[in-house]
Order: structure tokens, then C-alpha cells, then sequence
């Protein structure tokens, strides 16, 4: 049988992939490095789940940390697939993906700890659902459950990620299903028709921001990401490599920013985006320079995606070629995400201003005060939701 991808060459191995799943059953992919505190947590919790037909493969990069010998002792029935070395979020879950054996395939992060419902609510999500290729969560925070880590990926005109409703309160605002740009890479499930005709993760990325791309992509190729509130996970974040700060996540964002823009704005929209694009990626240059110091990193990502720029461009070909969306539903999808977004971040404000206020910490000048927590408010969630965007190995 011929397969015809809609972006063919975007991911040279894809062939690896058998293009047909065991129905019905679920196959989870776990990258891991140097993880093995996390890894009880989390497969614990994926061993209860109400939904029994799945299989769990833990991708290990390299670690030194004992992790393969407690998975072999503890965890017999999990997969282990590995490698000498950390290959990047994008090779280990391909690696993953590749070995997986299901119809529908998800991917969680290491330090997550699901909802014994979770699997079951995304599949019946999936099912109930033709036009749509993948399905996010509900992610909460580990350590407070009433903490919203997000409800999927969001995009701006001006090329800079962001995770829906990072931070904020759960207030219910977030309990009915709706479509969104993309499910966030550390907890999102897709179907394994969509791997086989739109390709993998980019392993050019390493990590960072691959699943927003993954998004766009499939966007591109007329399918649609649904969010689903049934299914929750509970999300530690920066497991492994920390801060947003850090110069690899800069770096790495720096360099994934402008990949994404060149392999997935088509020419016209880049034209009406590209003031958007100045502003935004200016402005996290400024965020990762005030609050981290990482001008360095910023612009070593940034020479980076330069040299990529050949590979991206003839992945932005393809792309283009595949595309079966207008236009104007790819900039609808793309504003919408943006003004999801800027809501999320003046509800953030306007959370964090309540809680400064009932702490009696805020300064007596109420006008001086608002400006001060907006303005740190909006620089903190602008940087961790970059940092958090496309969650991979390292954490």
C-alpha cells in the first residue's frame, strides 16, 4: 500500500512507522533522562488506569542515574527502548513512537502523574471525534491541584508559544471541550493515522517547542486538536533542567521560535505577521536579558536556526505543498489561539494583583502597584510558558 503523506520529507525515517495500529489499543510513550525520582509516580499511576488495553515504553536518553535497572527490576511489563546518549525530546519519542503498536499513541512527560480516567477519556474523545488527529488535557499542577499548569498549546502572530491558562486558578472556566491550535507534548494522545501521514517530531528541534510545530502541521493538513477537561494530569515541570532561564531553554527557544515561523507561516500570512514578529520575539529577547541575563543564549539560538534555515525552508516546502486549509483558517486558528492567550494573561494579572493585595504586600500607591504586578505577572508567564511549551527529556 502507497502512502501519500501531506508533508512528505518532513521526517526522513517516517517509513520506520507501521502505518497500521492494533485497534483500540493505546500505546504511551515516556522519554526519560536521568528520571528514575519521577519514575515511580508516574507509572504507578498509569498501571490504574480504567482503560487495561495499553502498553507503556519508557525511551531512555543515556541516563546515568540507575534508571534502566529500576525499571527492570520494578517495572518488568515496560518497554525500554534506549540510547548511549540524550538525543532530545524529538528522537526519543520517534524512537517511541516507531516501536509502539497501537492505534492511538500518547506521550507524557516523566514527571506527570495521570488521572486513573485519563487514557479512557481521550480515547473516547478520539473516537467520537473523525476530524480530529490529536487530543489534549487538563494539566494541573503536582504540588496544587487547584493550580492550572494548561489546557493546551497557544501561538502568536508573532511566532511566540504560550500555554493556555498557565498558572491561573481552576475555576471551571476550562470544563467544557473546545478545540485548540495543539495538545501540549507532555500529555497529549494521537492517533497513529496522523503520524503516518503529516510525519514525526522535527529532530531538528532537539527540544522545545516541537509539539507546537506538531501542531501547526497538523493543522495544515485538516486536522483538528480537541481539548478534552475529563482527562486530568498533575505536572511537576522543569523536572530536569529548571529554570526558564537556564541558557539550553533560551537557547533552544531562541532557535525553535524561528524554526517554527519558517517551516509553518505561508508567505502571505508571514507578510501581515512580521510586525507581530518583531514585537514578540524582541520582547522575550528582553524578557530572557532582564530576568535571566541569557542575551548569549538568545542570540547563539537565534545564529543556530540561521544555519538551519536550508532545512527549514525545504520542510516549509513541503508543508505548503500538503496544505489542505485555507488561508484564512490558518490565521483564524493562529488569532484566536493569540487572543486565548492575552485573556489567559490578564486573568493572570488580575490573579496575582488579588492575591498581592490580600497578602498586604502590594505598596499603597493602588495605580503603581497594578503596573508592578501586571508587568512582572506578564514577563514571568511569557518566559515559563516558553520554557513549558514543548515539554521533553530534560526534565
Amino acid at each position: 500500500m502507497t502512502i501519500v503523506q501531506a508533508c512528505p520529507g518532513e521526517d526522513t525515517q517516517a517509513s520506520g512507522l507501521a502505518p497500521q495500529g492494533r485497534a483500540g489499543f493505546v500505546s504511551i510513550v515516556i522519554p526519560n533522562w536521568n528520571g528514575k525520582h519521577f519514575l515511580k509516580d508516574c507509572l504507578d499511576s498509569l498501571l490504574t488506569q480504567t482503560y487495561k488495553e495499553l502498553e507503556i515504553l519508557v525511551v531512555d536518553n543515556g541516563s546515568k542515574d540507575g534508571s534502566i535497572e529500576f525499571l527492570q527490576e520494578n517495572y518488568p511489563s515496560v518497554i525500554v527502548p534506549r540510547f548511549e546518549k540524550n538525543t532530545g525530546f524529538s528522537v526519543a519519542v520517534n524512537r517511541g513512537i516507531r516501536e509502539s503498536k497501537g492505534e492511538y499513541i500518547a506521550l507524557i512527560n516523566n514527571d506527570t502523574v495521570v488521572d486513573s480516567l485519563w487514557v479512557e477519556e481521550l480515547v473516547k474523545a478520539l473516537a467520537g471525534h473523525a476530524e480530529v488527529g490529536s487530543v489534549g488535557c487538563k494539566m494541573l499542577a503536582y504540588d496544587d491541584h487547584t493550580l492550572l499548569d494548561g489546557v493546551g498549546d497557544g501561538y502568536r502572530r508573532g511566532g511566540l508559544p504560550g500555554r493556555i491558562g498557565h498558572r491561573e486558578k481552576d475555576t471551571g472556566l476550562f470544563d467544557q471541550e473546545r478545540y485548540i491550535l495543539g495538545a501540549c507534548g507532555g500529555a497529549a494522545m494521537y492517533r497513529r493515522s496522523l503520524f503516518v501521514d503529516i510525519g514525526l517530531f522535527d529532530e531538528d528541534y532537539f527540544a522545545y517547542l516541537e509539539d507546537v510545530d506538531m501542531g501547526l502541521r497538523a493543522q495544515s493538513a485538516g486536522y483538528k486538536c480537541l481539548y478534552v477537561p475529563t482527562a486530568k494530569i498533575f505536572h511537576l515541570g522543569c523536572g530536569t533542567t529548571g529554570s526558564g532561564y537556564s541558557p539550553l531553554v533560551v537557547r533552544l527557544s531562541s532557535q525553535n521560535n524561528f524554526n517554527t515561523i519558517v517551516k509553518n507561516i505561508p508567505g502571505p500570512l508571514l507578510i501581515r505577521f512580521f510586525p507581530y514578529i518583531c514585537f514578540w520575539q524582541a520582547y522575550y529577547l528582553a524578557v530572557v536579558c532582564v530576568r535571566g541575563g541569557q542575551v548569549p543564549a538568545w542570540f547563539n539560538g537565534f545564529g543556530r536556526a540561521i544555519l538551519l534555515l536550508p532545512r527549514m525552508m525545504a520542510k516549509r516546502q513541503a508543508i505548503n505543498k500538503g496544505r489542505r486549509v485555507s488561508l484564512a483558517y490558518l490565521e483564524e486558528i493562529i488569532v484566536q489561539s493569540e487572543q486565548d492567550l492575552e485573556a489567559a494573561r490578564t486573568r493572570l494579572n488580575k490573579q496575582v494583583l488579588s492575591e498581592r493585595l490580600s497578602d498586604k504586600t502590594v505598596v499603597k500607591d493602588s495605580s503603581e502597584s497594578e503596573s508592578m504586578a501586571a508587568s512582572k505577572s506578564q514577563s514571568d508567564a511569557i518566559a515559563e510558558s516558553q520554557a513549558e511549551v514543548a515539554p521533553s527529556t530534560k526534565r
